[in-house]
């Protein structure tokens, strides 16, 4: 009898927390008054130990009163303990009460796992009205208007150089043009065929992925893709975005069901919002 309640007790103290284990929740929240002239952000944060390995993290867009969601990232940090960061950026429309609606945060452990919620309470804010920036600012023109008068010499003199250092500023990066072309196309395609629009935006995303990191072969696969940029040792959590991304695509495309519009419309915000972000940082070395 105390040999079974011994192995009780074992099971108890070592199987449990193994059964369960998850990432804890960290929640950053938005201050409770915010100005129309600034936006704000939500932080959402999910830690778990590193020897527990890697955690699939999907983050929904919330809905939103009196705000306007202008963009929604995810950073991965990877030590002793992996801190996956999902950060929500808000703008406020007027003055007034502002609202982010209670949502869901989902982890899971692979492909075969199913979906684990984690709950985002509602987040209450109220907007003010930011500084007088244009009464501010007209004040600052009549200024400048009167010192006009006084720099023209010196901007006269100051042009020649000015001129001179402009022929000496490297031309644009030509991928920036390609991945301005990508957005528009993802952004503007039309057709009927859900599969056809996911196959079109699969391969514009394939194109900015492959400029951007510089892998030699235009025509790589999604997995050649993947293989190359672990390859090269690539920060942990831009290799999941884009792992995840493809999974997303293929899992839709090869559906036997039909895709939902909403589904549909969230891929696609998903994806401009990677390649703006590409716009926005330029191209960086591995």
């Amino acid at each position: 009898m105390k040999k079974i309640l011994l192995y009780g007790i074992f099971l108890t103290g070592v199987c449990l927390p193994l059964a369960f284990a998850a990432p804890t929740l960290k929640i950053e929240s938005p201050a409770k008054k915010i100005t129309t002239d600034r936006p704000t952000t939500l932080k959402i944060q999910l830690e778990w130990p590193q020897a527990e390995g890697p955690y699939e993290i999907n983050s929904r867009e919330p809905k939103l009163e009196n705000l306007i969601l202008e963009g929604q990232n995810q950073s991965q940090e990877t030590g002793r303990a992996v801190r996956h960061t999902v950060t929500y950026e808000f703008r406020p429309i007027k003055k007034g009460a502002a609202k982010v609606y209670p949502f869901e945060v989902s982890y899971r452990r692979s492909e075969t796992d199913p979906w684990v919620p984690l709950f985002i309470p509602e987040q209450n804010m109220q907007v003010v009205s930011g500084f007088p920036l244009k009464a501010l600012g007209t004040v600052l023109g009549i200024l400048g208007a009167l010192s006009l008068s006084g720099l023209a010499a010196f901007n006269v003199w100051k042009g020649a150089g000015i001129r001179k250092a402009a022929k000496n500023i490297p031309p644009p990066d030509p991928r920036q043009r390609l991945y301005a072309k990508a957005e528009e196309a993802i952004a503007t395609f039309a057709s009927p065929d859900a599969k056809e629009k996911l196959t079109y935006w699969s391969n514009q995303l394939r194109s900015v992925i492959v400029a951007y990191y510089d892998i030699p072969s235009k025509t790589a696969t999604n997995a050649e893709v993947l293989s190359f940029l672990k390859s090269q040792g690539i920060p942990a959590g831009e290799w999941q975005e884009i792992s995840r991304l493809f999974e997303q695509l293929t899992e839709m495309q090869f559906s036997r069901q039909d895709i939902p519009s909403y589904d549909l419309d969230q891929t696609q915000k998903t994806l401009l919002q990677y390649v703006k972000g590409k716009i926005i940082i330029g191209n960086s070395n591995l």
